[in-house]
């Protein structure tokens, strides 16, 4: 039968299958709880504040070499994130650190953000160590600095707060996979308890027969249910009156003969 999904229909679903959709938010909340507790590998981040600024002493040059600065930084992003960059960085970890990474991998981990008309600049590196990675962070600015000064020639980089080691990851966010792992849960239970509706074709009761298919109720017809009892009584009554007719056949014999 088709039914159509309204709010008394949920409120039906929800008091006939409410165990069961209880069970599907367990679930979820348990599948959600594995992967993020013991699959999905925790990340760290650690940035690094980098000040963009030319010291003036002219007080009629210094707003226009503070806009300057500041324009300069999307340059800065993009160099960044470039091989020209990323390659010396690649370099000194593998030699001081052991640490190898490809450039795509490293570009990946990089993140350069930057607040509008501020001259101040963030390095965010995330990676699945935390020492590893603070220092790739600060490795990246150091060499951002050194190499921005043969190609731009320019001398106004500073590295105002270099990168430490996080102590809390920042993936994934428990709280939240929890929460929708339940959610999930939910929503997949309302679609089981959905189709078992949907899909069942059995009658029973009778305010289906007289709204829905219009029929004229003429009555009830009661069904008693036998208990264990009674039908072991009535068992034993089968069982005695099959002995009453075998000896009732034997005496008959035994008259004849």
């Amino acid at each position: 039968m088709n039914q159509a999904v309204n709010f008394d229909f949920m409120i039906r679903l929800v008091r006939k299958y409410w165990r069961a959709l209880i069970a599907w938010a367990v679930a979820g909340l348990l599948v959600a709880g594995i992967l993020t507790f013991f699959v999905i590998t925790p990340q760290y981040k650690s940035s690094v504040q980098i000040l963009v600024g030319r010291h003036s002493e002219n007080a009629a040059t210094q707003y226009t070499d503070q806009q300057a600065d500041v324009q300069m930084i999307t340059t800065y992003k993009e160099l960044i994130t470039n091989q020209v960059i990323l390659n010396p960085a690649r370099k000194t970890l593998k030699d001081q650190y052991g640490y190898t990474r490809s450039l795509g991998n490293l570009k990946n981990e990089v993140v350069v953000s930057s607040t509008q008309n501020s001259q101040v600049f963030s390095i965010d590196v995330t990676d699945s160590d935390a020492i590893q990675s603070a220092q790739i962070a600060n490795q990246v600015a150091k060499s951002f600095k050194t190499q921005v000064k043969k190609i731009i020639k320019v001398n106004n980089v500073t590295i105002v707060s270099p990168a430490s080691p996080a102590n809390t990851p920042v993936s994934p966010k428990k709280a939240i996979n929890l929460l929708i792992g339940i959610v999930a849960g939910l929503l997949l239970g309302f679609v089981y308890a959905s189709i078992r509706v949907m899909t069942d074709r059995r009658v029973h009761d009778t305010d289906f027969l007289i709204d829905d298919l219009g029929l004229t109720n003429l009555g009830q017809i009661n069904h008693q249910h036998h208990d264990k009892h009674i039908t072991q009584q009535i068992s034993k009554l089968k069982v005695n009156k099959k002995s009453d007719e075998t000896a009732h056949e034997t005496r008959r014999t035994r008259k004849r003969v």
